[in-house]
């Protein structure tokens, strides 16, 4: 999309025109003076806007308020809780002649080459959902990425290629990272993938597949599928990490689930993608920082040739759970949820260390 034809369709000829201008070779021109201001009606604008991959159909952005720490919303009907500072809107597109939405939680004031985040929710959840949990809001709110989350066709994503349900997910996630950095200036050397159960292998399927398209991928309760392995072939090798519970009674951690891979194969599957001498693994226990019946080690690899890492950290006593997150179901269905660690917050200190 070009941003002049943006503007002129949402009544701001006038900038329009002083992007088109550009700037003289050494002098900052209207494009470098204008960005923050074309990015903040950018953000705000909703209707039809032209995107490279057709209309985007933008919805009415959601404010936060200013005097609590947090701020409840309604985006579709459905309940968003923002943090004080963060903004909120979805979007929808046609994409493999299906219509596909995004989610997106950004600063109040958005600025051009923000870091973006996409977040994929497990098999039958909502953005919203995956949003709440994981207190994405709090983390845009702290450090100014955007968490972008984009949502599967009736609640499941196609992240086996030996077992496909015949939808172009990955396609659909390439068509989101190209909205984001041309109509929204993210940057696009940090564009990051995370996900949680299904959304874990789907931003694990996106990462051998599109690793040109991202900086690295962090997954929550996943580990690799015999499909995927079988065809992950990621022409650059991301850094890559993940977070699994021992006692997980629906991914399990020893891989005795038909088709899925243990976590620690899946940790020297990757170590192997990544060139990683084996030998380089370090592993420490983390801070036992609560009485909740789990602890953390994470085993860390920085000695790849790819100039990545790789790291797992296990959640002893942990289930099929969003550390830090609250228990979204009872311990009998799903096991414990950690708060000895917040994944939120892990996931954002190992990812945004690298660009692509």
């Amino acid at each position: 999309m070009n941003i002049k034809n943006v503007l002129v369709r949402c009544g701001a000829p006038a900038l329009a025109l002083a992007l088109a201008a550009g700037s003289a070779p050494g002098h900052a021109g209207p494009v470098e003076t204008t960005t923050g201001t074309v990015l903040r009606l950018l953000a705000d604008v909703s209707g039809l806007v032209t995107s490279p991959v057709g209309d985007l159909l933008v919805g009415v952005t959601q404010n936060a308020g200013n005097l609590l720490a947090h701020t409840t919303v309604r985006i579709q009907g459905r309940y968003l809780l923002l943090a004080r500072g963060t903004a909120a809107f979805d979007m929808t597109f046609t994409h493999d002649g299906q219509q596909r939405r995004v989610l997106i939680v950004r600063p109040q004031t958005a600025v051009a080459g923000a870091p973006m985040l996409l977040m994929l929710h497990g098999n039958g959840g909502t953005a919203e959902n995956q949003a709440n949990l994981a207190e994405a809001p709090d983390l845009v709110a702290a450090q100014g990425l955007w968490v972008v989350l984009p949502e599967a066709l009736n609640g499941t994503w196609n992240d086996d290629p030996a077992n496909s349900i015949g939808i172009d997910d990955t396609g659909f996630l390439a068509d989101v990272v190209q909205i984001l950095t041309v109509n929204f200036a993210a940057d696009a050397s940090r564009i990051y993938v995370s996900g949680l159960s299904n959304g874990a292998f789907m931003a694990e399927r996106f990462a051998c597949e599109r690793s040109d398209l991202l900086a690295a991928a962090a997954l929550i309760s996943g580990t690799i599928s015999g499909g995927l392995m079988n065809a992950c072939s990621p022409a650059t090798p991301r850094p890559i990490m993940f977070m699994d519970g021992s006692a997980d009674p629906i991914v399990p951690y020893d891989g005795s689930r038909l088709g899925v891979r243990s976590a620690p194969d899946t940790f020297a599957f990757w170590l192997s993608r990544l060139n990683c001498s084996a030998a380089q693994t370090m592993t420490t226990a983390l801070p036992d920082t609560t009485v909740d019946g789990t602890t953390v080690a994470l085993a860390r690899n920085t000695g790849c040739g790819s100039g990545g890492e790789v790291r797992l950290y296990t959640v002893n006593g942990g289930g099929h759970a969003w550390p830090g997150g609250w228990q979204y179901l009872p311990v009998p269905i799903i096991g414990r949820t950690s708060t000895d660690i917040d994944a939120t917050d892990e996931i954002w200190s190992f990812v945004s260390a690298y660009r692509r």
